[in-house]
């Protein structure tokens, strides 16, 4: 890959390819013990608190088109 000019690296996909790929392999491979650990973590996390704080229980829960009012 040649040398881009400024930061028009940051935009070439093929950067991330392998880290697609990487992931997708990652994810077939999770066991149901560590995809339940791993979705427990992110539950308790600070980031899902303070996003429930800032939108009313009245509304189903729907975390992108909160983001999307929010901004």
């Amino acid at each position: 890959m040649k040398p881009f000019k400024g930061n028009k690296g940051l935009l070439d996909k093929k950067r991330f390819a392998g880290l697609k790929r990487e992931k997708r392999h990652w994810l077939k491979n999770l066991s149901m013990k560590e995809a339940l650990r791993l979705e427990e973590s992110l539950l308790s996390s600070s980031l899902i608190w303070e996003w429930r704080k800032n939108f009313s229980k009245d509304n189903p829960v729907c975390l992108k088109n909160s983001l999307l009012k929010k901004r």
